[in-house]
C-alpha cells in the first residue's frame, strides 16, 4: 500500500501541473501515468497562443519550435483568406514540454510511476480514494526486454484523488459522473508530422468544408523549415470508419508531392461543454477528462495548464492538521474555472453549434467577401464577426470570445 497525500492520474499538461502546484506547497503528491514516456504519441497541433501559455507557466525556449505571424483561412472552393493581424502564437514541441513538466513536478517531490495502468478507483469505508493499477516492472534492470517484464498489481491510496486521464477516462465513472459524449461533441481526428520543401515556415493554414473535413476543419501549423504537423478533425455524427486518416493521407499526397510522413495516429477529441460539477467530494476532474476544450478548435494546452495548475493548488490547500480534506475547500477550483475559462469555453460551444449547421456555400460566402478586404486588417475576431453577423447573440459571444 502506497498512501499518499494527493494521487494524480494522466501526466499530460494538466496532471503534471496539478502535481506539481500540490508538491510545490507541501503535499506528498503521486503521479500515474500508463504509457511509458509521457505525452506520446503527440496527439496535438502544438500550437498556442503566448496568453495562453503565459498565464499559467514561464515557457522555455526549448519548447518553442515556431513562432507564427501569418495564418491563412481556405474554404470550401479554395477562396483564400489572408489572416495579416495575428496575436503572438507558438508552436510547440509538445514531446519536450510534456516531459519537462513531469520532471519539474519530480524536482518538486512528486513520486513518478510511468507504465502504471489504473484499472480502478474507489472510496473506500474511512474516506479515502483507493486507485488499483497494473504496474510493467522489469524484473532485470540490465535488461528492458519485456519477455523478463510482469505486470504488478499497485494500490496507491489518498484523500484526495485528481482525474486526468484524458478523453478516454473511465476512471470518472467509478464516482458516479457521466463522461459519455455525444456524437455531436466529439471529433475523431487525424495527425502526422510532414517534411516537405512545400511547407510555408511562418503560416499556420486551415481548410474548411465537408470535402476538407466533414463537421470540422483541417489544419497544417509549421513547426520549422519544412515541417509541419498536419492534421484534421470529422465531427462523430459524419464520421465513418476510416475516413479522418484517408481525408488527411489524400490531402498530403495531392499538395506535398515530395513529403515524408511520419508519426501518423487518430485518436478523438472532445468538443463539449465541460462536465459539472468538477468536484465529487475528494475528487476532482481537470483537462481532457473534464472536457474542458476550446469547442471551436478543440484547442486545449492552456485550459488544462490553468486547470491543473488550480487544482493542484486548490487540493493542497484544502488539508487540514489532521490530515483530512476540507471538501468545501476542493469547490474552489471549479469557481476558478468557471470565471476564468468556463464561461469562454460555454462560448465557443454556442458558437460550434452553428457552425455545424452551416454548409459550404456559406462558408464560401463569408471567405469571397473577406478575401477583398486589407490582410492586415484582419484578425480572428473579424473572420468570426463576419460569420456571424446575423447572429446577434453569437455575435455578442464571439466578441467575448475574442476580448
Amino acid at each position: 500500500m502506497n498512501n499518499y497525500d494527493i494521487i494524480v492520474v494522466g501526466a499530460g499538461p494538466a496532471g503534471s501541473m496539478a502535481a506539481m502546484s500540490a508538491a510545490a506547497l507541501g503535499r506528498h503528491v503521486c503521479l500515474l501515468e500508463r504509457k511509458a514516456q509521457a505525452g506520446l504519441p503527440v496527439r496535438c497541433g502544438e500550437g498556442i497562443g503566448y496568453k495562453g501559455l503565459t498565464l499559467t507557466l514561464e515557457p522555455r525556449p526549448e519548447w518553442i519550435k515556431r513562432e507564427v505571424t501569418r495564418a491563412r483561412m481556405v474554404s470550401p472552393s479554395g477562396i483564400n483568406v489572408e489572416i495579416g493581424n495575428v496575436d503572438k502564437s507558438w508552436i510547440l514541441d509538445r514531446e519536450r514540454m510534456d516531459s519537462d513538466l513531469v520532471k519539474m513536478a519530480v524536482e518538486k517531490g512528486v513520486e513518478y510511476f510511468p507504465s502504471t495502468t489504473v484499472i480502478s478507483a474507489e472510496k473506500t469505508n474511512n474516506g479515502y480514494y483507493t486507485c488499483v493499477s497494473n504496474s510493467q516492472v522489469t524484473r532485470n534492470n540490465h535488461n528492458t526486454d519485456l519477455s523478463n517484464s510482469q505486470l504488478d498489481e499497485r494500490r496507491f491510496t489518498a484523500p484526495c484523488l485528481i482525474l486526468a486521464d484524458g478523453v478516454e477516462s473511465r476512471l470518472a465513472r467509478c464516482f458516479g459522473w457521466d463522461t459519455a459524449l455525444r456524437p455531436s461533441d466529439i471529433e475523431t481526428c487525424a495527425f502526422a508530422r510532414v517534411k516537405s520543401q512545400n511547407i510555408d515556415p511562418d503560416s499556420c493554414v486551415f481548410y474548411t468544408g465537408s470535402k476538407a473535413a466533414p463537421g470540422g476543419y483541417l489544419w497544417l501549423f509549421p513547426r520549422g523549415e519544412n515541417e509541419a504537423n498536419i492534421g484534421l478533425g470529422v465531427i462523430g455524427t459524419k464520421c465513418t470508419t476510416g475516413l479522418p486518416k484517408k481525408l488527411l493521407l489524400d490531402f498530403i499526397n495531392s499538395r506535398f508531392k515530395d513529403a515524408i510522413i511520419t508519426d501518423l495516429h487518430c485518436g478523438g477529441v472532445p468538443v463539449g461543454k465541460w462536465i459539472k460539477p468538477l468536484v465529487k467530494e475528494g475528487v476532482m476532474l481537470i483537462g481532457d477528462a473534464a472536457r474542458q476544450v476550446n469547442a471551436i478548435n478543440g484547442a486545449g494546452i492552456a485550459y488544462s495548464l490553468y486547470a491543473g495548475k488550480t487544482a493542484g493548488e486548490t487540493a493542497a490547500k484544502s488539508f487540514r492538521p489532521d490530515g483530512t480534506v476540507n471538501h468545501n475547500i476542493l469547490v474552489e477550483y471549479e469557481k476558478k474555472w468557471a470565471k476564468n475559462f468556463g464561461k469562454q469555453q460555454e462560448r465557443s460551444f454556442a458558437l460550434k453549434e452553428f457552425i455545424q449547421s452551416v454548409d459550404d456555400n456559406f462558408l464560401d460566402k463569408i471567405a469571397a467577401t473577406l478575401s477583398k478586404e486589407d490582410p492586415t486588417k484582419i484578425n480572428y475576431l473579424r473572420v468570426f464577426t463576419k460569420t456571424f453577423a446575423s447572429k446577434p447573440l453569437l455575435l455578442l459571444k464571439a466578441f467575448r470570445l475574442f476580448r
